[in-house]
């Protein structure tokens, strides 16, 4: 089912250890703290595999790699369709020059802390742009593949939401948002940051 043989390896990260973090830290809350650093790497996992599967999907069949996109939303913390638009179509179009959504230097060309420590939200918010007219045009023109989109945004939001809920019924408040913390949110939220925070690492000052 897999393209290339070396993506086995990623089966094993994406479908083992991606839910144990979470699974470990639901049973035992009060441990969950500890798996801080594991849930790091695993983002950061989650990020790249991201990444790698909207340049080259993972199957072989348009189906496992729709599913599999979903799949990897929920890791992520946000629809994976995004990297079309804003990394596919735009970063490696324009490549940190005007045009690109993600330039380093939009407000300096400067390389300071102040500079590396707002580009993250300064990113993010210019990547809205190429999102919303790639869902409006997916909207005309292929409705297919917008709804797959709208579901991802489904899959991450409500699966969260859910998985929230989860574990504040098990545990109760404190101890529930203890464990979805450590568990789903800290990771998913520094996929999202390592990915924008290593492209102003590898371009900032590159022509």
């Amino acid at each position: 089912m897999l393209r290339y043989a070396a993506d086995r390896r990623t089966m094993l990260w994406a479908f083992v250890f991606f839910p144990a973090l979470p699974t470990i830290a639901y049973a035992a809350p009060t441990f969950a703290p500890y798996l801080i650093p594991i849930a790091l790497y695993l983002g950061f996992s989650a990020g790249v595999f991201s990444h790698n599967h909207n340049h080259v999907p993972t199957f072989a069949s348009k189906r496992l790699n729709a599913f599999y996109a979903m799949y990897l939303s929920f890791f992520y913390g946000f629809p994976t369709f995004a990297w079309i638009p804003t990394h596919n179509l735009n970063h490696h179009r324009y490549v940190n020059k005007p045009g690109d959504a993600t330039i380093t230097w939009r407000y300096s060309k400067k390389n300071t802390w102040l500079i590396a420590s707002t580009y993250f939200w300064v990113s993010t918010y210019w990547q809205s742009d190429p999102i919303k007219e790639y869902l409006t045009k997916a909207r005309a023109r292929n409705p297919r593949l917008f709804r797959q989109a709208i579901l991802q945004y489904a899959v991450v939001y409500g699966g969260h939401a859910l998985m929230f809920a989860l574990a504040v019924a098990l545990h109760g408040l404190r101890l529930g948002a203890l464990a979805y913390v450590c568990g789903l949110f800290i990771p998913s939220a520094f996929a999202l940051w390592s990915m924008i925070f290593i492209n102003y690492l590898q371009h900032v000052h590159c022509d």
